[in-house]
């Protein structure tokens, strides 16, 4: 997995090198380097010869001072366009600024007259106003700038951040460029993952530029906060986490999930989440289900193990729990009584780690601290899993739904860290959280992915990784994550994201596996 960091640790490890004698201006020069590979790339590839350079007065316009520097001198046309006042120049910027001076490179300040027209005339337009640490909403000149850019034909390359993405979760702060590639360095920023920040980062691009090696361990927090370990996968992460299985091996070695689920009215959520446990690879998949549907799941899943229960189901709970190595719990369980008796006594007496969602999650909603708090009868030596949604959440937590998207890696550690267990908050980017503070967020899924009985492929998904023991816990359910994102993705590009079914991210497994 690669790391990902707020801002505010940014700053720290630029800090750290400087402190350490690394040079602030050789950063720099390294950074615009970095940025001006990427420039040439578009240009080349659509043929113009004009560039604009779009800088404030701090140290991220110095960096695209210097790349215009560098760019002026490989024979582009380049024109420096300053908003802001001289007054706050940083060293760094005035350094840059007289070297550009030197060489006669253009040089303009915003005016009130400047509208979009203007940037028209450029092949691309570079974003060097703001970086990592914007702390306040832009207003004013600076953002009827960023109006005109947004409104150009041109194309847009961001320097470290969009200018007006928090660096932190993604929000815009009060106007944002919406950029079509961003060149960060060292490490990606969470604001670049999360929405609408995602959006507005277009390709980003994670460079290194020669920072000292940083210890996270013993420096890695922010201010007086210890900074949570943010974590993301590409296609190579996951391609090596999935373990190669021995030649000679059993069904037993690649895990038994049971999966509680089911009701009357709601079939489909013990057969989605079982076959995804299969597809993804479990040895032997147990269905634990209500009697009336018991039939129903052994004519459409034959693999599986299906077991039923009625009025009394604690016999039956007890000596299928035994033989679990993970359980699914709640979907399509239903809210009644008897549901609640099931919940309460899987909760109490599971010695393996439980993956809850849905109905389960519906009926510890009802008092989230009498089902999961201190004073619960939870058995805490299993581990916990909750699968919410946004809404899922909100009753969870009694925060809004707005209130929770804002800031889903947020929610997720803080509910993870308060009430001790793992929290996967699901949204258009999921964020799977720790309660040692650790957080990883997917890096792919579609809106296609909105649709019934995608939760309970993600169940399955996560009750077959629990096998993958070549990782902790942790990373075996990050990779769960990313695989349940992938396989939508997979299954999108194949039929579209309208007539995308929660089976179809199932059918996309093997070939991802493969």
């Amino acid at each position: 997995m690669k790391r990902a960091i707020s801002g505010k640790l940014a700053k720290k490890i630029d800090t750290y090198s400087i402190d350490n004698g690394m040079p602030s201006l050789v950063l720099m020069e390294r950074a615009a380097l970095k940025a001006v590979v990427h420039i040439e790339k578009i240009m080349q590839a659509d043929g113009g010869s004009r560039i604009a350079f779009v800088c404030s007065m701090g140290n991220n316009g110095a960096d695209g001072i210097a790349a215009a520097r560098m760019l002026a001198d490989d024979g582009y046309e380049c024109l420096i366009f300053l908003v802001g006042d001289m007054e706050h120049a940083t060293d760094e910027f005035n350094v840059q600024l007289n070297l550009a001076r030197y060489l006669n490179i253009p040089i303009c300040f915003f005016n009130g007259d400047i509208h979009a027209a203007f940037f028209d005339e450029y092949t691309v337009i570079v974003d060097a106003l703001f970086g990592i640490g914007l702390s306040r909403d832009i207003e004013g000149e600076y953002k009827k700038v960023i109006e005109c850019i947004n409104a150009s034909v041109s194309k847009v390359v961001s320097v470290d951040i969009p200018s007006g993405i928090n660096s932190a979760n993604g929000q815009i702060m009060g106007a944002a460029i919406h950029a079509d590639v961003t060149v960060t360095f060292v490490y990606a920023k969470l604001g670049q993952m999360l929405y609408p920040g995602k959006e507005y980062t277009g390709r980003l691009f994670v460079e290194q530029i020669g920072f000292l090696p940083y210890d996270f361990q013993a420096y890695g927090h922010a201010g007086d906060e210890v900074e949570s370990a943010f974590y993301f996968a590409d296609a190579d992460d996951f391609k090596a986490s999935v373990p190669v299985r021995a030649r000679r091996s059993n069904k037993g070695n690649y895990g038994k999930p049971l999966i509680i689920a089911g009701s009357k009215d709601m079939t489909g959520a013990a057969f989605m989440s079982g076959l995804a446990a299969y597809r993804t690879g479990a040895g032997v998949v147990t269905v634990l289900t209500h009697e009336s549907i018991d039939e129903y799941i052994k004519s459409v899943l034959p693999e599986a193990i299906v077991k039923s229960y009625g009025a009394q189901p604690e016999a039956v709970l007890e000596n299928a729990l035994a033989a679990a190595s993970v359980i699914v719990l709640g979907p399509g369980l239903s809210v009644g009584e008897l549901s609640k008796r099931i919940v309460k006594y899987v909760l109490k007496n599971a010695q393996v780690p439980v993956v809850a969602d849905a109905d389960a999650l519906n009926i510890m909603a009802e008092n989230t601290d009498e089902w999961l708090g201190e004073k619960s009868e939870r058995n805490r030596e299993g581990l916990l899993v909750i699968t919410p949604h946004v809404g899922e959440m909100s009753r969870l937590t009694g925060r809004t739904v707005n209130e929770l998207a804002k800031d889903i890696p947020y929610y997720a550690l803080e509910f993870a860290k308060h009430y001790g267990v793992y929290c996967v908050l699901k949204d258009a980017v999921s964020a799977a959280a720790s309660p040692e503070n650790e957080l990883f967020i997917t890096t792919c899924g579609n809106p296609g992915m909105a649709t019934a009985g995608a939760g309970d492929v993600l169940t399955g998904i996560l009750a077959a990784v629990n096998a993958w023991t070549n990782a902790s816990f942790f990373e075996r359910l990050a990779v769960g994550v990313q695989l349940h994102a992938m396989a939508g993705d997979c299954a999108a590009k194949k039929l579209g994201e309208h007539s995308l079914m929660a089976r179809d991210i199932i059918d996309s497994i093997p070939g991802l596996l493969r």
